[in-house]
């Protein structure tokens, strides 16, 4: 049951990442930089893995392809073609990203009211 909550937990602190990253893309989207070298926001995905005792962990890790260009030659970062650089951010998977947060943090607590749930019967049970 203890090695239940840690897992839940664990879990609980990956979907509180998931959510930070997914936000922080989706409130950057239409931040604008330099294209050549790209000086503005460079988005993040969240790679999950698990470790070798079952509980999930999760790393930010930047996007490869973190710009494109946007035609904008009022802007003064504009290169001499008139080309800025905003954020490769995808707001529908970003969103996606979102719902998988919210069902995962609402797993992980179901999960720790049940072990909780389990560990008062075993308790009464042996009192």
């Amino acid at each position: 049951m203890i090695q239940a909550l840690h897992t839940a937990i664990a879990g609980l602190r990956v979907s509180a990442q998931r959510l930070g990253v997914a936000a922080e893309n989706i409130a950057n989207v239409q931040t604008s930089g330099a294209l050549s070298p790209y000086d503005g926001y460079v988005p993040q995905r969240l790679e999950q893995t698990t470790a070798t005792n079952g509980t999930p962990t999760a790393t930010a890790r930047p996007i490869s392809q973190a710009s494109f260009a946007v035609y904008n030659p009022a802007d003064s970062r504009a290169n001499s073609a008139g080309l800025i650089g905003y954020p490769n951010v995808d707001l529908a998977t970003n969103i996606v990203d979102l719902t998988i947060a919210q069902r995962s943090y609402e797993a992980n607590l179901v999960t720790i009211r049940a072990a909780s749930d389990m560990m008062k019967v075993l308790l009464d049970r042996t009192a």
